[in-house]
């Protein structure tokens, strides 16, 4: 009889509490239409409340659960630990380790490019509607203005605007 008054219990509790906080709501969204302070206040007390009660069933319940089941924990455990430790199978695969980092700055163990490849030619250009390489005459060769005419250019481009906005 114990063990099924308890479970009314916890059942009852669980749905207090939702019923509680579902209560809350209502007034919480009745008194914002009709702008009623009663309604307010009752939501805002009657929310907290529904929540500390739906959080105490639901701890209830586990530990109703937990002391339950305690004969079924304990007899798994001592089994475990009745049959010691498994031996563990491992294999050692240094070679899928990553080299040490005095051995990765040995120039003799860097990779080398291939033959006929250059370390300092950059990718081909690519266009903005594909991903096709341009080909080199379409390539712009001359080299961009130096920072001191960049800057001239600048400067006379602002003073002629100034000078139309004086006009």
């Amino acid at each position: 009889m114990r063990n099924g008054t308890g479970l009314v219990l916890c059942v009852l509790a669980l749905l207090t509490g939702f019923l509680i906080i579902c209560l809350g709501a209502f007034y919480l969204s009745s008194g914002s239409i009709f702008n009623c302070r009663g309604n307010l206040i009752l939501a805002y007390l009657l929310l907290p409340l529904g929540f500390v009660i739906l959080l105490s069933g639901i701890f209830w319940t586990t530990y109703r659960q937990a002391s339950e089941s305690k004969g079924m924990f304990s007899h798994v455990f001592r089994q475990h630990l009745a049959c010691g430790t498994p031996a563990l199978a491992t294999v050692d695969r240094p070679d899928v380790y990553p080299p040490a980092y005095e051995e990765s700055l040995d120039p003799e163990k860097q990779p080398c490019p291939a033959e006929g490849e250059a370390m300092d030619v950059p990718p081909p250009l690519y266009t903005e509607m594909d991903l096709e390489a341009e080909d080199d005459r379409d390539a712009h060769r001359e080299a961009p203005p130096s920072y001191n005419e960049s800057i001239a250019e600048a400067v006379a481009a602002a003073s002629s605007q100034d000078a139309k906005r004086q006009s």
